[in-house]
């Protein structure tokens, strides 16, 4: 009692108010919690996202250029070292080998051989666990791999040459290289070993790669082409060396090698936030105005005290405030647990070190506003409204007045519910009491659709990702592909691939790195350049069926034709149908002609040529480097087993295939990566559900708390418990509903811009339009259950009131 004596009247209100209803100050302190979690959580993730990612990628000093050629001496470093604009370079060599997993499936490894691990200044390698640097006979796992291989340290595992032969390496430890793509994304593993190593898996002591980094003068922003100038000259200098550059790569400053794939992250991050802060606004101001609403007889009495406007402004901002507050110290941990929580998920997924827990300020100030400040103005206007009310107006009201039909709409739906006379009573009244409080109604509505309309956009995001994989696969109509380490005469290729049993067909066609370059002229060489694939199948061929955008495909008496793809016309603009181009293909630059534009496909920059005009003009006619096969037997594991007896027949023909790839290994891995996007994106959106949820089992228990004099005269009447949980039930039930119809309408043009986004994100073209009608009927049966959900304590405070708590409430 003391602290009431020491207490003026108005604080000692607060107070009760704040501690004496326990349950309505729960309610809304949940209610403010769950939207500044919802934003605070969101924002968090983000920043430590981009905190975390930014720190292991700078930390690695990843190459600006890179640059891959035919194997070459280590002195050509220290000249490229000397070139103006380069600050550090190093080389290394990569081996392209198959290993075999711990389930007994091949996949594709990249064993990388750096010539002194203690002088790494490009594309740092860190060690992990285990021994450093690699022994003789060692490798050390990449750490995306692990997981992959389904290996550990101290254990072995089985490597295949390019050239057909087996050995046995060492598992000696376990690196972190930031600067290759995940092995989940990549389809390919990771391992590192010494120069003696290299030697023992049927390779030169030479390099193949090199990778530079420019001095920071060189820099302009995120501008590649003064970065590419200076790759340029590293590129002459190889080519001096008696080297053939097989690909040329330029990175744009600062960005992650699956910058694509990220950026859309980040994206989707930023619209469920925008999404989490608008619910939590609705949420907030929803119940902070019912609860103000519920007041106004307390206002009428004590103004009939002596109360003044000011003092009342003053007293019930301070509650609020109080409100705010408490949610803030809830909810403000709680959002950092779960953004540490997310940060680390997403640092797993894409292999990059975690810096741990952080509560930015910035985030606790943008909490702190949402807490605080969206409750003080969304209490602003019913307190200003309720203490302009006069004594008598505040007094004689009961909270019941808007059930009389005040307006069109009113009467209207009167008249309808009227009709319903098969309708049980509870059910009506459930009806009409949704529409009572129109102003509340409209806000919970808003935080149910919103949540509804993201679910359901997320739906078709996932539909036009999966129709975009299919579209994909029946671009190319192969099953199993085969590129060879050097050209072979198409003959040879054809009959001892048609000796395989289980192959159908066959097709052959040239594959061979190129350069766009701008013109003939031998300065053009070393200006900004575009490396493309270039694909020659022959004319008239039945496996690949592109998508053409303009222009039109090869066709027979073709000669110096080429067709692009959209993501080489996004590198080069100038490309257009008519326009003529330059190809330099080894030693030869070709003068094409564009005959048509075609859709591209993972990121892939390739053009098409036609093989008898494009062999003979590099003077490789009757020759090819790849193979395209139809299995009989279209089934996933039979491509499997099928591209590996091809694979070791060739080879024991003398035939050394570089790599075998098929279409169902690729879809699953691409398949994989977009269900991963997908999960995320559904973790997101049952964040949004759960907010929707809890705003309507808000709303309703505010109107429990309302309309608790109505229950009683309910009571007084007859109604069983039954009865009056069932008002509150199908009240909700119907509010539900509502909220579905309306995120149907809207999810439409949410679903087209974020399917437009994420397809210009990941693959450089917006995707086609999907609309997931599956995805309704599920949002359907969730909101329906969320709503149930939501009314259940509501129903349940309501049906055990009995008349004489009714009838005494004030």
């Amino acid at each position: 009692m003391l602290r009431y004596r020491l207490l003026s009247p108005r604080w000692c209100k607060v107070w009760v108010d704040l501690a004496g209803n326990k349950l309505r100050s729960l309610l809304v302190v949940l209610s403010i919690t769950v939207g500044v979690f919802a934003v605070g959580m969101v924002y968090s993730s983000y920043l430590m996202f981009q905190r975390d990612l930014a720190g292991s990628w700078g930390a690695a000093s990843p190459a600006d250029v890179g640059l891959y050629a035919d194997p070459f001496d280590e002195e050509l470093i220290d000249s490229i070292r000397s070139l103006r604009g380069v600050r550090e370079a190093d080389g290394r060599f990569n081996a392209d080998v198959r290993v075999r997993t711990a389930n007994g499936e091949w996949r594709y490894m990249w064993l990388t051989a750096i010539p002194d691990y203690s002088k790494q200044k490009v594309n740092v390698v860190r060690s992990q666990s285990g021994s450093w640097p690699p022994g003789d006979g060692d490798v050390l796992l990449e750490r995306s791999s692990i997981k992959e291989l389904g290996v550990s340290e101290g254990s072995r595992i089985l490597v295949e040459t390019a050239a057909g032969n087996k050995r046995l390496l060492k598992v000696t430890g376990v690196v972190y290289d930031p600067c290759q793509i995940p092995s989940l994304f990549s389809g390919r593993s990771y391992g590192y070993i010494d120069m003696d190593t290299l030697e023992k898996l049927d390779e030169e002591r030479r390099l193949n790669q090199v990778n530079l980094v420019v001095e920071p003068w060189v820099l302009q922003g995120k501008e590649t082409a003064p970065i590419e100038a200076v790759g340029r000259r590293a590129f002459s200098k190889l080519e001096q060396g008696d080297t053939t550059i097989t690909w040329f790569q330029v990175n744009k400053p600062g960005e992650h090698l699956m910058q694509g794939s990220i950026s859309a992250i980040l994206l989707l991050l930023a619209v469920m936030g925008v999404l989490s802060l608008l619910l939590s606004t609705f949420l907030l101001i929803n119940t902070v105005t019912a609860i103000l609403t519920q007041q106004v007889r307390q206002l009428g009495i004590m103004k009939a005290i002596g109360a003044q406007r000011g003092q009342l402004l003053r007293m019930y901002l301070t509650l609020v405030g109080a409100y705010g507050i408490l949610a803030l110290v809830v909810a403000a941990p709680l959002g950092a647990l779960a953004a540490g929580a997310l940060t680390g998920f997403m640092a797993g997924l894409f292999n990059f070190d975690s810096g741990g827990l952080e509560l930015p300020p910035r985030v606790l100030l943008l909490e702190a506003a949402v807490a605080v400040g969206i409750p003080l103005a969304a209490a602003l206007w019913p307190v200003w409204r309720g203490t302009g009310l006069t004594v008598r107006e505040a007094i004689s009201d009961y909270g019941i007045h808007s059930v009389a039909a005040g307006g069109r709409f009113d009467r209207y739906l009167d008249i309808v519910l009227a009709k319903l006379k098969e309708l049980p009573r509870p059910v009506v009244l459930s009806l009409r009491n949704t529409f009572r409080r129109r102003g509340r109604l409209m806000l919970t509505l808003l935080t149910l659709t919103i949540a509804g309309t993201a679910f359901m956009a997320v739906f078709s995001v996932r539909a036009s990702l999966s129709a975009n994989l299919e579209n994909t696969l029946e671009y190319y109509r192969y099953d199993v592909m085969l590129q060879f380490t050097e050209s072979y005469r198409t003959g040879r290729i054809t009959q001892e691939v048609m000796r395989v049993p289980g192959v159908k067909a066959v097709e052959v066609w040239g594959f061979t790195p190129g350069r766009i370059l701008r013109d003939e002229r031998k300065e053009s060489e070393n200006a900004a350049s575009s490396e493309v694939t270039v694909l020659a199948p022959p004319v008239g061929t039945e496996l690949i069926r592109p998508v053409m955008l303009a222009g039109r495909w090869l066709v027979p008496g073709d000669e110096s034709a080429l067709v692009v793809d959209t993501t080489t016309v996004n590198d080069n603009p100038h490309l257009t149908v008519g326009a003529p181009v330059v190809v330099k293909i080894g030693e030869h630059k070709l003068r094409f002609t564009v005959v048509g534009i075609a859709q591209g496909v993972w990121e892939k920059t390739c053009v098409y040529a036609p093989y008898d005009w494009l062999s003979g003009a590099i003077q490789e006619a009757g020759r090819a480097r790849s193979v395209q096969i139809v299995a009989a037997d279209s089934a996933p594991q039979a491509q499997k087993i099928l591209g590996r007896a091809v694979d070791e027949h060739l080879k024991r023909q003398g035939l050394r295939v570089k790599r075998v790839t098929t279409v169902a290994e690729t879809k699953q891995r691409i398949q994989k990566g977009n269900d991963i996007l997908i999960t995320f994106l559904l973790i997101m959106v049952v964040l949004l559900a759960v907010v929707g949820a809890l705003g309507l089992a808000g709303a309703l228990g505010l109107n429990v708390l309302e309309r608790t004099r109505e229950i009683g005269v309910m009571r007084a009447i007859g109604a069983s418990s039954l009865d009056i949980g069932q008002v509150f039930v199908m009240e909700a039930l119907c509010i539900g509903l509502i909220s579905w119809l309306a995120g149907v309408v809207l999810a439409v043009p949410m679903a087209a811009l974020l399917e437009y986004q994420v397809g210009l994100l990941l693959f450089h073209y917006p995707l086609d339009f999907h609309f997931s009608f599956s995805g309704v009927g599920i949002w359907l049966g969730v909101s329906s259950l969320l709503s149930l959900l939501a009314s259940l304590l509501p129903a349940w405070n309501a049906a055990r009131m009995s008349v004489r708590e009714v009838l005494n409430y004030e």
